[in-house]
């Protein structure tokens, strides 16, 4: 079966903050993620976590999950400061949007998206194989998030 995405798609990120500081949004972290983000900032793992990481449960399977903390009384991620500090080492949630499991599902999701995000079906055109290497390394990545059960924490 033929993706809608056969020919590629276009997007190009604006700046426009809407995913980096989305009231309620959640940037989970993998093991991969951490460690990239603790050497960007020179720091141990255990460092970075105290300084920049909560634990927030989920509520379907009751485990907590490694996630970075938004600024204080804002919903901008902590790494934003009219732009992303860490871009070069941003975590791999991040760095594959907008091109994840449940946008990419069929045309209709992708088109919807761009209520949020305005590089949708912007600018450059993005290779079909691009947009795979993307979607594989989001669903990997998915199952690395970094978790404790509910009685661990």
């Amino acid at each position: 079966m033929k993706n809608f995405y056969s020919n590629g798609l276009k997007f190009e990120c604006k700046n426009c903050t809407a995913c980096c500081c989305l009231e309620g949004g959640v940037v989970m972290l993998s093991q991969k993620d951490l460690s990239r983000l603790a050497s960007h900032f020179n720091q141990t793992e255990e460092e970075f976590i105290k300084g920049n990481c909560q634990f927030l449960q989920n509520d379907d399977d009751k485990k907590y999950y490694l996630c970075l903390l938004d600024k204080a009384d804002t919903a901008q991620c902590i790494f934003w400061d009219k732009g992303c500090t860490c871009y070069e080492a941003r975590p791999t949630q991040c760095r594959t949007y907008p091109f994840w499991t449940k946008i990419m599902s069929d045309e209709k999701s992708w088109n919807e998206e761009k209520n949020f995000c305005p590089g949708i079906n912007e600018c450059r055109l993005i290779s079909a194989q691009e947009i795979e290497k993307n979607l594989s390394e989001y669903k990997e990545n998915r199952s690395l998030i970094i978790c404790i059960d509910e009685n661990e924490f």
